[in-house]
């Protein structure tokens, strides 16, 4: 009776969200209202429905029991009673390779019409150099959590990890298993910085031969990227800008922390104002431009689930009245980089041409910095190189 009653909650759960909040803040809410419900319950609740969400496109004509289970054998790697319950022979297979899991579902009733690359049906607006059905197979499992050392914090970071599992990834990064204590071990921003692996290979692309003095960190969000720049160029004064002032809040609580103090922040939504005059001539400007979020959507299926893809054409064109705003602002001999943490071309490599074309800028550096193998987010990076300052805005 447990099991079919929180089967029961699930499905009831699953038919009213409507995605128009991330789900775990739903779920938050809901779990207050049902005071009832134990931790273990909770648990067990959330993952059955991320693991739903998980399966993206995949089987949405399947009763929400029938797929909330589907999704629970496909995405989880340990047995479990409530699989015991309903489909025993199911749970015996759990912690078999994913690929030998889905080639037993679909020997099944129930995933008889299940393909991996139906979770994700969008192959044709995909970034060049994405492979598909690994990207839709990164969907079946929750990306690892990823720290970045600062530098001189290495050799203690590594000696407060020394008892617990982890990887270190040449020569900063360290991965850990979800739901790891950071707070426990380290004070984040000080020693650390919680940042996704691909979103550490920005560095790569803010990489310039001459040694910028001035960086304006345009959609700056909480700062993680300024932090990485900063940590990169000692001297750096970072311009911050967002559209939301409860972010630079966060931005300058997090920027104490790193000890971070030549810097500057303004409020403005740059898809249709102009910046200060302050922020004119910045030799390395980094436009982390709003986006779909497809890159990230592994840990938010929800958003897959309820993705329209009439949402590209919006943001591609919010992203180019940002870049005007934006590219004006370049010194002469400066750097440029955009990047999204989207999968879809139409944001990534047709911007890049569009910004190429449209400010007479040399497109040096570009590509799709895909996690989906390293259980990370999937973003797109390029960097632009000032030609002249005759060939702006035209």
């Amino acid at each position: 009776m447990r099991f079919d009653n929180q089967l029961r909650h699930a499905t009831r759960i699953i038919e009213t969200y409507q995605g128009d909040q991330p789900l775990h803040i739903w779920l938050k809410d809901f779990f207050r209202a049902n005071k009832q419900m134990g931790s273990r319950d909770r648990r067990q609740l959330s993952n059955l429905i991320y693991s739903f969400y998980r399966l993206g496109h995949s089987l949405r004509n399947l009763p929400v029991p029938d797929r909330l289970l589907a999704g629970l054998f496909l995405c989880q790697t340990e047995p479990g009673d409530m699989l015991q319950h309903f489909h025993p022979d199911w749970n015996e297979k759990i912690d078999r390779p994913v690929h030998e899991k889905i080639a037993f579902f679909q020997t099944q009733p129930a995933g008889a019409q299940f393909r991996i690359t139906d979770i994700f049906p969008w192959k044709d607006k995909l970034s060049e150099t994405i492979d598909h059905e690994a990207f839709c197979n990164s969907f079946l499992r929750q990306p690892d959590l990823f720290i970045r050392i600062r530098p001189g914090h290495e050799r203690v970071v590594l000696e407060k990890l020394s008892a617990t599992p982890h990887e270190l990834i040449p020569s900063s990064t360290v991965r850990l298993p979800n739901g790891f204590p950071i707070e426990d071990y380290f004070t984040p921003d000080r020693e650390i910085v919680i940042q996704d692996y691909s979103s550490q290979k920005i560095a790569a692309y803010l990489l310039v031969s001459k040694e910028p003095e001035f960086f304006w960190d345009t959609c700056a969000g909480s700062g993680g990227k300024s932090i990485l720049a900063r940590d990169m160029y000692p001297n750096l004064h970072i311009t911050a800008s967002d559209i939301r002032a409860s972010i630079l809040e966060n931005l300058r609580t997090r920027f104490a922390a790193a000890g971070i103090q030549r810097y500057t922040t303004f409020l403005a939504d740059l898809s249709f104002q102009p910046p200060p005059a302050s922020a004119a001539g910045a030799d390395l400007i980094l436009a982390d431009v709003p986006c779909t979020g497809s890159g990230t959507w592994s840990r938010t299926p929800e958003a897959l689930y309820f993705f329209n893809p009439a949402t590209i054409e919006k943001y591609r064109d919010r992203q180019r009245e940002i870049l005007r705003h934006i590219a004006p602002q370049l010194a002469p001999d400066a750097t440029l980089v955009y990047c999204t943490c989207s999968v879809f071309k139409r944001e990534n490599e047709e911007m890049t041409e569009w910004i190429r074309s449209t400010f007479g800028l040399q497109a040096e550096l570009r590509r799709a910095l895909a996690g989906y193998d390293q259980h990370a987010d999937t973003l797109f990076a390029a960097r632009f190189g000032r030609r002249s300052l005759s060939e702006g805005n035209h």
